[in-house]
């Protein structure tokens, strides 16, 4: 008789949905510093959240004013397309540490600003530090990390970011329900807190080593093949067909989740009238802890996949979420179900977006962040178009009809991914770290 088959523990399957892959002792003593950077930006993250809620509850902020960071936002992202080419063949780290301190020094600034106007200025202003420095994230996970886990590495950071996340955001907009009249001073500490924790965070980014157990040729940008033409190198995105079809899609994804993002506070302060706390629950706190549950095996498979598949699975999930407010938010379990579908969708296309996403399309080395700068260039004319979309249409329709049209856009850039991915031949787009897999350490 043959050796009796034994049953797989179901503990250990279940405990591997919450680990990262397994890693060799460089990159896996650089996950900690990864993981704490991560951690700590997560807690400032949960306060600078809960800025347009403070800017509604404590300032009076309109909805138009609401509008102000997210177009500034824009800004950062067209200054990345610049950043990403200064950077193309430098080190990056420094390029993700020093705009990080600049946003953190406007967060404690904004802890003194006593105007909706100014104050969102200042969170416009961190938004465009943050976005800035992007295009130097995929080449540090690129070079550190070895190909083919990159996505579950990425997956792993954002899952235990997404505990600290609703905490911080829970903990501190409970402490400014509580704090009455005294609000004002509570804004100045949170705000000075989170410029604080962002500083101490990138302190730990900064120990992640120049090269790791990823690709060479990532960790040594300025070995790779130049161009005579600066201009040419800079706009090598711009004639890759497979890559130009994939920022079709992307185009229309972030227009129609940026056309309802800026309605989501108002329309839970005022239209179903939460305070702090349930807004809070249903905005942040539901949507983390089922990104939390479901980010493990979601980034790991992305690993396995195509960038299509996994941006149209990505855009279901976020796209219903928005249509389901806008159709049934009078009833609190569709609220909770639609919440529920935002945190896996904001998991992956954190993983994709931030850190793996142009991956199949760059190689190592110079062109990671002259791609990643072409993707928040697109991002930057969504952020500078569909706000003032918003502002216009939310002085004539209502904001449940703007959660509609936002998420039915979401939702058609589903199908846009997946006829792009039709369109390009499979040597073209292999799984998501695929370039990294074949480049290997050279």
């Amino acid at each position: 008789m043959g050796a009796a088959v034994q049953p797989v523990s179901l503990g250990p399957r279940i405990a591997s949905a919450f680990l990262p892959p397994a890693l060799p002792a460089t990159s896996r003593r650089a996950f900690r510093f990864h993981m704490a950077y991560v951690l700590l930006d997560s807690l400032s993250s949960g306060i600078v959240s809960n800025v347009p809620l403070m800017g509604v509850k404590a300032l009076q902020a309109s909805d138009a004013q609401l509008q102000i960071p997210i177009a500034m936002a824009s800004a950062g992202l067209f200054a990345s397309v610049v950043m990403g080419a200064v950077m193309a063949r430098k080190r990056k780290i420094p390029f993700v540490v020093l705009p990080g301190l600049i946003g953190a020094l406007f967060m404690a600034i904004m802890a003194w600003m006593r105007t909706p106007l100014w104050f969102l200025i200042g969170a416009g202003m961190v938004a465009i530090f943050d976005f800035a420095s992007r295009p130097a994230i995929p080449s540090v996970l690129r070079m550190v990390y070895p190909g083919g886990c990159q996505s579950h590495v990425a997956g792993t950071l954002r899952q235990y970011a997404s505990i600290v996340f609703p905490a911080s955001v829970l903990l501190f907009a409970w402490l400014l329900d509580a704090s009455g009249a005294g609000i004002r001073g509570m804004i100045a500490f949170q705000l000075s807190l989170a410029g604080a924790s962002t500083a101490i965070g990138l302190f730990c980014l900064n120990r992640l080593p120049d090269h790791g157990d990823g690709s060479l040729s990532e960790a040594t940008p300025a070995a790779s093949p130049g161009d005579v033409n600066w201009l040419r190198a800079t706009l090598a995105p711009a004639r890759d067909p497979a890559f130009r079809r994939f920022l079709g899609a992307f185009f229309v994804y972030t227009f129609g989740n940026l056309l309802f993002m800026g309605v989501v506070a108002p329309f839970f302060a005022h239209d179903l009238g939460y305070g702090y706390v349930d807004a809070t629950l249903v905005m942040h706190v539901v949507p983390a802890i089922m990104g939390f549950l479901a980010a493990g095996r979601l980034t790991a498979w992305f690993d396995r996949t195509t960038v299509y598949r996994a941006y149209a699975i990505v855009a279901v999930l976020w796209g219903l979420d928005p249509l389901l407010l806008g159709l049934s938010a009078s009833h609190w379990p569709i609220v909770v179900l639609a919440r529920c579908l935002r945190g896996p969708a904001t998991v992956g296309s954190l993983v994709i977006a931030v850190y793996t996403g142009v991956q199949p399309f760059a190689k190592p080395g110079a062109d990671t962040s002259r791609y990643a700068a072409a993707l928040y260039l697109v991002n930057g004319v969504s952020r500078l178009v569909a706000p003032m979309v918003t502002a216009r249409l939310s002085t004539h329709v209502s904001h449940p009809a703007i959660l509609l049209a936002g998420g039915s856009c979401v939702l058609a850039s589903s199908v846009l991914y997946l006829a792009a991915g039709r369109g390009s031949a499979s040597t073209d787009v292999g799984s998501i770290t695929a370039g990294s897999r074949t480049a290997g350490r050279g």
